[in-house]
């Protein structure tokens, strides 16, 4: 009985096919493992070379939607654009006629590719409120985030001056107007401080006059005093004279009385005498009793001449004295009034104006610089198209991703070679019918 020797020459397949089981399937790969290991191997190869070879790429991301170009009468904010619009204007590369002379882009042939895609958040092409995200791709990661923001600017450029966006001009013509306005009363406020200060040197100016007015009314005030008392002082001298003149003059009075009684008296002895000697003496002493009764009588009105003047000088400094002192009285009446009424109500002012300077006008002030900022906001806002935060860029480069190409490339390789031990292998085992075929 004879056994079969095995031998490495290909057992025979019959024509419908390799006769497909697994130890079949195996012995094909076996047999062509050579070549699924360099055709992997290439495969590898490939992918490496791929990584090595293509240039790294960096994505930059921005989100915009919609802006704001308008408000409604009660301040709410109104959106133009749709984001059906936006999106075809950035997917149709319209941005790059604001960028292709503008270096470095006057290199490239063709317009930096810009995706837009966006996720409604209620109804199909709604206006407002959508976010639209803005990709880029770029060797260089300040390229792709310049790509973006120069792209943006370059549709609220041409949105500005499209003749749909008029209401935007006339909002920011509005808000620019309101704006010079709140500028133009902050200005007249800082002037309004200004003069403020300046009234408050005034009317410290205006106390140190009223204190110089005092100051002058106290001297004054000091030289009636002084004035006063040097005519009470004459008063009372010269009613003291006046009644020791009164006295001196009852006294003059008597002798010129006495001197007159004595006088009658000797012309009646001088009657009775008849001698001459009797008659000369008594003629003598007649003389000098009329002579001394003269000086007498003159000495009489001079007493009287004296105390009416006395008398008149004394009734004059009372009443001057009585003026004086109404004067005075009014003075001092105007120092502890009029002057300190009118200090007080300067200090009032004073602290008025200071209270405005330091409370008041700042306060208006500030309420003013927040409605500017607010009016601000609101200018900022308005814009075709608003971009929510910042431009982002990847840290790392997001293609090539070398290991998934090498992977994949040695994947497909490796596929790709069994496919080809399996060609193969059917091509030899069926060699003779294709050719018969060809023939035929």
């Amino acid at each position: 009985m004879s056994q079969d020797v095995p031998t490495n020459e290909p057992q025979e397949i019959s024509e419908e096919g390799f006769g497909i089981s697994l130890p079949n399937l195996l012995n094909i790969l076996y047999r062509g493992r050579r070549t699924i290991f360099y055709l992997t191997l290439v495969g590898l190869l490939a992918g490496v070379a791929y990584g090595i070879v293509t240039k790294p790429l960096f994505r930059a991301t921005a989100q915009v939607r919609p802006g704001i170009v308008s408000y409604s009468g009660q301040g709410a904010p109104i959106r133009e654009w749709a984001l059906k619009d936006v999106v075809r204007w950035f997917r149709k590369s319209l941005y790059w006629d604001d960028m292709y002379d503008i270096k470095p882009y006057d290199k490239m042939k063709v317009a930096p590719i810009i995706m837009a895609d966006f996720i409604s958040s209620g109804p199909q092409y709604m206006r407002g409120g959508d976010v639209i995200t803005l990709t880029n791709l770029a060797t260089d990661p300040l390229l792709a985030v310049d790509t973006l923001k120069r792209s943006i600017a370059s549709f609220n450029q041409q949105a500005s001056a499209d003749s749909s966006s008029s209401s935007l001009q006339l909002t920011v013509g509005g808000v620019e107007v309101r704006m010079d306005k709140i500028r133009h009363n902050i200005l007249r406020i800082d002037g309004q401080v200004q003069r403020a200060e300046l009234e408050i040197q005034r009317l410290l100016a205006e106390i140190l006059v009223v204190d110089a007015s005092a100051e002058k009314l106290g001297n004054r005030l000091k030289r009636l005093e002084s004035g006063r008392t040097w005519r009470s002082n004459a008063a009372a001298n010269s009613k003291a004279e006046a009644d020791a003149g009164r006295m001196r003059l009852v006294e003059a009075e008597k002798l010129l009385q006495n001197l007159l009684d004595s006088e009658q008296e000797m012309k009646g002895k001088g009657a009775d005498g008849n001698d001459a000697v009797s008659q000369i003496l008594m003629q003598t002493v007649q003389r000098n009793e009329a002579a001394l009764a003269g000086e007498l009588l003159s000495t009489v009105n001079e007493l009287s001449a004296y105390i009416y003047h006395s008398t008149t000088r004394a009734d004059s400094l009372s009443d001057s004295i009585k003026d004086i002192d109404l004067e005075i009285s009014g003075l001092r009446l105007s120092m502890d009034v009029d002057l300190a009424q009118q200090k007080k109500a300067l200090k009032l002012k004073i602290e008025d104006l200071k209270i405005r300077k330091s409370v008041d006008l700042p306060q208006d002030k500030a309420l003013l610089e927040t409605d500017l900022q607010g009016e601000q906001v609101q200018l900022d806002m308005l814009t075709p198209l608003e971009q929510i935060g910042r431009v982002t860029v990847t840290q790392n480069a997001v293609r090539p991703r070398k290991m998934r190409a090498a992977t994949i490339l040695t994947f497909l390789a490796f596929m790709g070679s069994i496919f080809v031990v399996f060609a193969w292998e059917y091509f030899k085992r069926n060699k003779n019918a294709i050719s018969l075929d060809e023939s035929s």
